[in-house]
């Protein structure tokens, strides 16, 4: 992640716990994927085949991976509400 803006000098490293709202975005936009997915692999056929410990592997390769994707997204949505709430001018 570049530390500031290119085009505006926007800092991208604020204080200290700034992005723990970003991990709460990345946290609720995982859950909001995983469940529903969860919830048709109930009705695949071959899911009861499979041992409690396998279907707990699947589901942390298929979270872990899905939430270093989305952590980006999610982060850059918590800078952009941020900026709209409290909008930033480059210094003078």
């Amino acid at each position: 992640m570049l530390p500031r803006c290119a085009v505006c000098g926007l800092s991208f490293f604020r204080e200290s716990g700034y992005y723990i709202g970003g991990m709460i975005v990345t946290y609720a936009l995982t859950i909001a994927i995983v469940i529903p997915v969860f919830l048709f692999s109930l009705l695949l056929p071959y899911y009861d085949a499979l041992s409690n410990y396998a279907r707990y592997g699947l589901w942390v390769l298929f979270a872990l991976p899905l939430a270093l994707v989305l952590m980006p997204y999610a982060y850059s949505l918590w800078l952009s509400l941020d900026f709209w709430l409290d909008p930033w001018q480059p210094p003078k």
